[in-house]
């Protein structure tokens, strides 16, 4: 299972680029599984407030499902926050060849990451294992020669996409 990381920040353009690269993918007969986090603080809503599994949970059930139509949805309460690789472990019981991860930019997979504005270039030396940099600004050409990575400009689609499918059909 190949797995890739989208970050940046906040409005960077992670999620349309996590949509992007899923759609891409699944033309490519891949088989796709994405996990996001939920950076912004609060708690999640659920999706079945008011419903059986919901109730399961208010009675202290620790984990509930409920399945209708060959569509599972899983609640799981811990105390604390989930770790990727710890999602990752639940992801290998299902049959998928990817694994786009949008945030947890700590973590230690490949990561694209995405500079909307020149204040977000200090995360290029903050984060490991950086396979692309997506910019909607131009860099500077030291910043371009430090990076000893591949670089692209927002607008440069096709020639992103192509390279990140490289990387997970490979």
């Amino acid at each position: 299972m190949k797995i890739i990381q989208i970050v940046g920040f906040s409005n960077s353009g992670k999620t349309t680029l996590v949509e992007k690269l899923v759609s891409h993918s699944t033309q490519h007969s891949l088989r796709v599984g994405t996990i996001k986090h939920h950076g912004h603080g609060g708690e999640l809503r659920s999706q079945d407030e008011g419903k059986d599994s919901w109730r399961h949970r208010q009675a202290g059930a620790l984990i509930s499902s409920a399945v209708s139509k060959g569509v599972l949805q899983l609640n799981v309460l811990q105390e604390k926050e989930w770790a990727p690789d710890e999602l990752l472990k639940l992801y290998l019981n299902f049959p998928i060849d990817v694994v786009i991860v949008e945030g947890f930019k700590q973590s230690p997979y490949q990561k694209v990451v995405l500079i909307k504005k020149s204040s977000d270039i200090q995360l290029l030396s903050t984060l490991e294992n950086i396979i692309c940099v997506i910019s909607w600004i131009p860099l500077d050409d030291d910043v371009k020669q430090k990076l000893d990575i591949v670089y692209y400009q927002l607008e440069d689609e096709s020639n992103y996409i192509n390279f990140l499918l490289q990387k997970l059909k490979g």
